[in-house]
């Protein structure tokens, strides 16, 4: 399949996954990462209130204007206003940012954390499609909990290092900054893309250098699952919520006739690993 019939294939999986969970009683994994993520936002802003207060009142503190007894009544009255004023602005702006940070730092770790749903997800889906079985033991998990580990490290290294590059180009030739906004939100959606169909080569038994090759088969598949994710995901509460199970469960659908999953027979367990992950 060329680029454009991979990406088509990546946008039907995606839109048809919630289709395909409400069809096979799967719904109950969209609950799992807003609860998840309600917990990490209270839990965090709990921890984090007493750490704010302090940092607020220091700010404060620093950005004070001094009430002298020489000036006018008047004067000094305008100034215990302000001063009054911009500790409450100091306050509210705080708790703002520190609740926007962690409304960005909560999605990753909302990601982290929902790995083994995911992979989960991805598993039950392919069993659903084409009727094979995946035993769990203990050494396999160990084996794809390193192997996870060296794909993030190698994923986030290669994105950090093409991120700093474009944004040094960019600074350089400013001219640049519409291609490189573009260029940024492109190789974020591949590693997102990566991650989803790295689920499904990480239980066939894929090693990294195999699975980066299979991702760039599919690379159209692998964009377009990452960038309707990353759309998806920035949308406040419903992103955290639809966004990982559907990029997971999408990704199956892509890799599995072209992500249409309707009219393929329950039963082909008798499939190569490579076939069901193939190029088509």
């Amino acid at each position: 399949m060329d680029f454009f019939s991979n990406l088509r294939s990546g946008t039907v999986g995606f839109f048809r996954a919630y289709a395909f969970t409400r069809d096979h009683g799967m719904r109950w994994l969209f609950l799992v990462p807003i609860v998840l993520w309600l917990l990490l936002t209270f839990g965090l802003y709990a921890l984090l209130q007493q750490p704010a207060d302090t940092l607020s009142a220091w700010a404060s503190e620093q950005l004070s204007i001094p009430v002298g007894t020489e000036t006018t009544k008047w004067w000094s009255n305008v100034k215990v206003f302000l001063n009054g004023a911009r500790e409450m602005v100091v306050a509210v702006l705080l708790k703002i940012a520190i609740l926007y940070l962690l409304y960005i730092a909560n999605k990753y770790l909302v990601l982290i954390l929902l790995s083994p749903l995911l992979a989960y997800a991805s598993e039950r889906t392919e069993e659903l499609i084409t009727g094979r079985s995946f035993p769990f033991s203990w050494p396999n998990l160990l084996k794809d909990a390193l192997r996870g580990a060296l794909v993030a490290i190698r994923n986030g290294t290669i994105e950090i290092g093409l991120t700093i590059l474009i944004w040094t180009t960019t600074l350089v030739m400013p001219i640049l900054a519409p291609i490189s906004l573009v260029l940024l939100f492109g190789i974020s959606a591949y590693f997102y893309g990566f991650s989803m169909f790295d689920y499904i080569h990480e239980r066939h038994r894929l090693g990294v250098s195999e699975s980066v090759r299979a991702v760039n088969r599919r690379i159209g598949a692998v964009v377009a699952n990452g960038a309707l994710f990353s759309l998806l995901l920035n949308v406040p509460l419903f992103g955290v919520m639809f966004a990982p199970v559907m990029a997971s469960v999408g990704a199956v659908l892509a890799s599995v006739n072209g992500g249409d999953h309707r009219g393929i027979e329950p039963n082909r367990s008798h499939r190569s690993d490579k076939e069901v992950i193939a190029v088509r």
